[in-house]
């Protein structure tokens, strides 16, 4: 007669936020909108640069997502300045950080600006790897104490 297999319980599943995960994903976001995009991520969502919300008007080099939506002096596809026309001239001039030349981009150009940022993010991931190991212990610490203010469901770190 053959043996019944038995299932195992299932562990309930966090669905709340984990802080480590959500500040490593800012500094990831980071890296990728500045390099990219010219603002931080917070600029890059709200079109607030320096302060001021003006996009479209804040120069070309500098891309939120309002102004590719339209908002501002642009229209939609955002105003990239005299020197880019168009979003990917714009992203490939942020690369490379030529935005006085008169000549565009080349695709060498544009790689060799991908590296870098991909240089860091490999190295962001790792660092974050290795924190979370060695804040393993303290973080159990504080997340029980989390769990015992009853916020265990809500936030982690």
């Amino acid at each position: 007669m053959a043996r019944r297999k038995t299932k195992r319980p299932r562990r309930a599943k966090f669905t709340g936020i984990n802080l480590l995960s959500a500040a490593e994903g800012y500094v990831q976001t980071s890296i990728w909108t500045e390099k990219l995009f010219n603002v931080n991520p917070y600029e890059f969502v709200t079109g607030i640069v320096d302060g001021k919300y003006k996009p479209g008007a804040d120069g070309g080099s500098r891309i939120s997502i309002p102004e590719l939506l339209g908002a501002g002096s642009g229209g939609i596809g955002g105003n990239f300045g005299s020197y880019a026309t168009d979003l990917p001239n714009a992203i490939a001039r942020n690369l490379t950080g030529d935005w006085k030349s008169d000549k565009k981009p080349g695709v060498q150009d544009v790689a060799v600006g991908l590296i870098m940022p991909a240089f860091q993010t490999a190295l962001v991931g790792v660092g974050f790897k290795f924190g979370k190991k060695l804040t393993s212990k303290p973080r159990a610490a504080v997340n029980r104490q989390l769990k015992n203010f009853g916020l265990g469901g809500v936030i982690r770190v």
